[in-house]
């Protein structure tokens, strides 16, 4: 193929690719697919710049106290791949940004594989892009997920030429980069390990340096990184875990359990039959190359890499994001090697490559017209059946990442609920760990029970695990008495709200009668996609729950009035001028006074907490019958507890004067 051909075929790959992945990622609003986690990597990458842009490089993770995630032990396993996000955080959409990233990632990744075809000059490189754009269903699912695996299969690409280079030295900095991108960096060490073994099997000698230069990559990576050693611990965690035995435990991310068999292949048909291709093909070169080993080298290598993948993604759905394409290339070097080894007269004469014969690279040999024909069609039908397949599998994965995808704003009106309702700082149980990444994306000013993983809690406070599986279940005989103990013991400041939102699937109403039957849980916020639910400290009498704040009634009662506070509302403006103003507003049953400043930030409206609420205005807010006082720019929100300050309570004792009429005009 000469270099006009190539050009043409590197182009022709990049533009459908990366039509593909454009089309799957445009085909829904929010971030893709199944699970929110994409929200988490694109709001963390968009804190770390702002980290790095104040000088708090890397920020502190507050988010996940009671988890292995906690602020003394947190290491991002994906920091390289957060980095690589920062750019699209620039967007003034942050899912929008996530979105370009992730077709940017993936379209590189798939066509990186697509070009090792190109490079090593195997035949009908056409064919194969179309075997690879209609591989499996599921690969381009999970590959339009904006996570690391796009980046990750960059890696292992750059892995597989290296090692076909004999380009040893450079596999310690590329090992080094994947520790700091994925923790799947052990699929290069994998690829050093088969292809040290080729070698030995291929020329019977031990070639050392794969191992030790991918070996001494992986070391530096772990000591030479800004979370060490908790980096460890947590790659530690996440092998035994996941890896440690024969099935996954119960509560791990639906990623993590295996495909029913019928689902496998109907999702995989060209990957499965790329597999079976490769291995009748691999085993007629061997007939042909039992003295020459060293021909069998590359297909030999994604022999044993493909089929370590198929193994690993039989037990774990996971790993279908890696599979499939390097099955197509076994297939590929495999048929290649196989075309090749007919160029090789076989016994005395073998080695000797027929004279006649055009070179391997022409990729057409000299039959006759009949065969040409017959060739042709051949390889007519088979680019319409992969086309034909290719359809099918994209149309089948814009369907289930369409399917399965929440809207863009999905828990957007219960994280602002927390918002403005919620102490900042305060802990929240999020009942379904999985909703951790987007309440997150919304909601930074509380920390979470769990996320991420159910491992990271579970290792951490076994108890609290527990007492998540028997709320779901409906075991515990008193939810709130347990949430109450279990969660003063864990965290200084306990717990109040729990956090329950529809996704996988909305709890029954019989569970949400089984939380409040007690009285002790009431539901104080509900809409289509989530319930917040309040733990009470005393049980709840007829429907409500008093709001009264200390004192007595009677001490506030002639200040007590929709007047007063409007009039303190419109106190706002006049001490503060310009923008700011105050409203009156019922937050969760109680009267509110909230500050509107549009250039308000938390040390601002912490400031004005401290100041206000410590001096008489906090106690004439309290004669008012304010509960709360809060403050928003419009984005964000701070509310803190209005209890009054007894030592000015005298200066009300006789309540306001009564308010002349206006005379007559």
């Amino acid at each position: 193929m000469n270099g006009r051909f190539r050009i043409l075929h590197l182009a022709i790959g990049a533009l459908s690719i990366g039509l593909v992945f454009w089309w799957l990622q445009f085909s829904l609003p929010g971030i893709c697919c199944g699970d929110f986690d994409g929200y988490y990597h694109v709001k963390w990458s968009q804190l770390l710049w702002q980290g790095l842009r104040s000088g708090h490089f890397p920020p502190a993770f507050t988010w996940l106290p009671l988890t292995t995630l906690n602020p003394t032990q947190y290491a991002d396993q994906h920091f390289l791949f957060h980095i690589l996000l920062i750019p699209f955080t620039w967007f003034s959409d942050l899912r929008l940004g996530g979105k370009v990233a992730t077709a940017l990632f993936s379209a590189t990744a798939v066509f990186s594989v697509y070009w090792l075809i190109l490079r090593y000059r195997i035949r009908y490189p056409l064919l194969w892009l179309f075997a690879l754009v209609g591989c499996s269903s599921f690969f381009y699912s999970r590959l339009s997920m904006t996570k690391a695996q796009g980046v990750s299969i960059l890696f292992i690409v750059a892995g597989i030429y290296l090692l076909f280079e004999r380009k040893y030295a450079w596999l310690g900095p590329t090992a080094f980069l994947y520790v700091w991108t994925y923790n799947l960096f052990v699929m290069l060490g994998v690829l050093a390990l088969i292809w040290a073994a080729v070698v030995w099997w291929s020329e019977r000698r031990i070639e050392w340096r794969p191992l030790l230069w991918t070996g001494v990559g992986m070391v530096a990576g772990f000591i030479v990184n800004p979370y060490f050693p908790h980096n460890v611990s947590l790659f530690l965690e996440h092998l035994i875990a996941k890896s440690g035995s024969a099935s996954m435990q119960a509560g791990v991310g639906f990623e993590w359990y295996p495909l029913n068999s019928w689902e496998f292949f109907n999702t995989a048909v060209v990957a499965c039959l790329s597999m079976c291709v490769g291995y009748i093909a691999f085993g007629y070169v061997l007939s042909f190359s039992r003295r020459d080993k060293i021909r069998v080298q590359r297909p030999l290598l994604f022999l044993v890499f493909s089929s370590f993948l198929l193994v690993i993604t039989l037990r774990s759905m996971r790993f279908v994001e890696y599979w499939p394409p390097f099955a197509v290339l076994f297939a590929a070097f495999a048929l290649q090697a196989a075309w090749d080894s007919k160029r090789i007269l076989p016994g005395p004469l073998l080695h000797q490559p027929d004279k006649n014969l055009q070179p391997v690279d022409a990729g057409i040999e000299p039959v006759g017209g009949h065969r040409v024909l017959w060739r042709a069609l051949f390889i007519s039908l088979i680019v319409i059946l992969l086309g034909a397949d290719s359809f099918y599998n994209l149309n089948a994965a814009r369907l289930r990442i369409t399917d399965v995808t929440k809207g863009p704003n999905y828990y957007q009106a219960g994280a602002a609920w927390l918002l403005a309702n919620v102490p900042p700082g305060s802990l929240i149980f999020d009942v379904n760990w999985g909703d951790f990444p987007k309440l997150f994306f919304y909601d930074t000013s509380h920390s979470y029970v769990g996320g991420l993983d159910a491992v990271y809690l579970r290792d951490k406070h076994s108890e609290i695990a527990r007492l998540d599986d028997r709320l779901s279940s409906g075991a515990e005989q008193d939810p709130a008495a347990a949430i109450r103990s279990l969660f003063a013991a864990a965290n200084p400041g306990g717990l109040s709200y729990l956090f329950v939102g529809n996704h996988p699937a909305p709890p029954r109403p019989e569970w949400f009668r089984y939380m409040m039957e007690s009285g002790k849980v009431k539901k104080v916020y509900e809409d289509q996609e989530c319930a917040i639910l309040q733990v009470l400290d005393a049980p709840e009498n007829g429907g409500s729950v008093s709001q009264e704040q200390p004192g007595s009634s009677q001490q506030r009662g002639k200040w007590d009035t929709p007047e007063q506070r409007k009039a303190a509302a419109d106190e706002v403006h006049r001490s503060f001028g310009g923008d700011i103003y105050g409203t009156v507003e019922n937050v969760g049953g109680v009267p509110t006074l909230v500050i509107h400043n549009k250039n308000a930030t938390a040390e601002w409206a912490h400031a004005l907490f401290d100041k206000d609420l410590g001096s008489a205005t906090g106690e004439a807010l309290w004669q008012f019958g304010f509960g709360k006082l809060a403050v928003t720019n419009g984005t964000h929100g701070w509310i803190a507890a209005v209890e009054g300050n007894e030592e000015f309570r005298d200066r009300f004792k006789d309540g306001p004067e009564p308010k002349k009429p206006e005379p007559k005009k």
